[in-house]
């Protein structure tokens, strides 16, 4: 039984990266967006989320009840549940009490009551007793352990529809607003590597490769040089064979996979990486090609020499930089002698536990 292959360690862990999944896809909404409605009869991502947070408390109030022993398994209505939440086309009536109250809301406030709830829920979740059963005015007689489930699925539910919704409200967005996005890590000196390339001093923990999730998805295009490219080709493929990988390295691998890439080099003959193009030229003509054409951001992963090129034809509208706390002394500079003056408009800060400090900064348009 499915009871039997999960302990109460790894059912934590699946609430866990659901619910932090769900929350991060959440932030990556502006003021703006997160109150957009995407199309007729729909709700907003601010109203999802509300939805999602009364559900939470309703949940852990369910699970903080005294139970019962029941004879049955206590896995019996699992199946049905996945079967239920997990069938995008059925469209599904949630219950009054759990549905959003307002229709403007502001994005900090909505994300600090989710955020609240997801905690409460998994300090819970880690102290329930699977077997103990309750009586539920929607579901009747549920076992504690389906009720985690009940979230998984339900959680899995709405984040593929906040995913629709930032579809839908990218793909309405102009093309001014489909952004270049240079992302980098820099030392407190300004270097983005070693004199040799050497990338080694760059911390890379849980909660900057959360961060950088959070970004990748809001972009349906990667941009690389070379050098990083090969990189990324040689690394991220084995990720998904590689059983010790954590969720967030799936995540990203399977985002990888799927994304359209393109590589800039004027030395490479050609490509094999699925969803790869090879631009072997007149990079400025090709960007403004794409800007002009609908679609999400497009981002670019490290690759400093092709930033250097970008800035130098003005075609940054973002830096995500995220300095480490190290001093090189001596590398591959963020900015070189060859860069105009770029005036630049502080967007969002974010320290990070490691020491690492993300600025997001966007280009002055007069």
């Amino acid at each position: 039984m499915v009871a039997e292959k999960l302990n109460n360690d790894t059912l934590s862990k699946l609430v866990d990266h659901t619910t932090s999944r769900f929350l991060e896809l959440i932030s990556s909404f502006d003021q703006e967006d997160i109150n957009k409605l995407p199309f007729e009869n729909s709700w907003t991502a601010a109203q999802v989320a509300e939805h999602v947070t009364r559900s939470n408390i309703g949940i852990i109030k369910s699970l903080r009840q005294p139970g019962k022993t029941v004879s049955r398994s206590i896995d019996e209505g699992v199946e049905e549940l996945r079967d239920l939440f997990l069938n995008f086309e059925k469209k599904l009536q949630s219950p009054q009490f759990i549905q959003p109250t307002r229709n403007i809301y502001d994005r900090e406030w909505i994300i600090a009551n989710l955020r609240t709830s997801i905690a409460e829920l998994k300090e819970t979740a880690a102290r329930v007793n699977y077997h103990d059963a309750i009586d539920h005015p929607i579901f009747g007689e549920i076992t504690k352990y389906e009720l985690l489930h009940f979230v998984i699925y339900h959680t899995q539910r709405h984040i593929h529809q906040v995913k629709n919704i930032s579809l839908r409200i990218l793909a309405r967005k102009s093309m001014k607003d489909r952004k270049v996005i240079l992302f980098i890590h820099a030392s407190l000196d300004g270097f983005v590597a070693g004199p040799n390339g050497e990338t080694d001093w760059i911390t890379i923990d849980d909660e900057i490769f959360k961060d950088s999730n959070v970004l990748a998805n809001t972009a349906d295009i990667a941009l690389y040089g070379r050098a990083t490219f090969q990189m990324m080709e040689s690394y991220w493929p084995t990720v998904l064979t590689n059983s010790n990988s954590t969720a967030a390295e799936l995540e990203h691998a399977i985002w990888m996979e799927g994304v359209k890439k393109i590589v800039f080099s004027t030395s490479l003959e050609g490509v094999e990486w699925n969803n790869t193009r090879l631009i072997k030229g007149n990079f400025e003509k090709e960007m403004i090609n794409l800007k002009q054409q609908p679609g999400r951001n497009m981002i670019i992963f490290g690759s400093p020499c092709l930033a250097h090129s970008f800035m130098e034809r003005g075609l940054i509208d973002q830096f995500r930089i995220n300095v480490n706390p190290v001093v090189l002394g001596e590398g591959i500079p963020l900015f070189t002698d060859a860069n105009e003056r770029i005036h630049l408009r502080l967007r969002q800060t974010k320290t990070f536990q490691s020491g690492v400090v993300g600025l997001l900064y966007e280009k002055k348009i007069d």
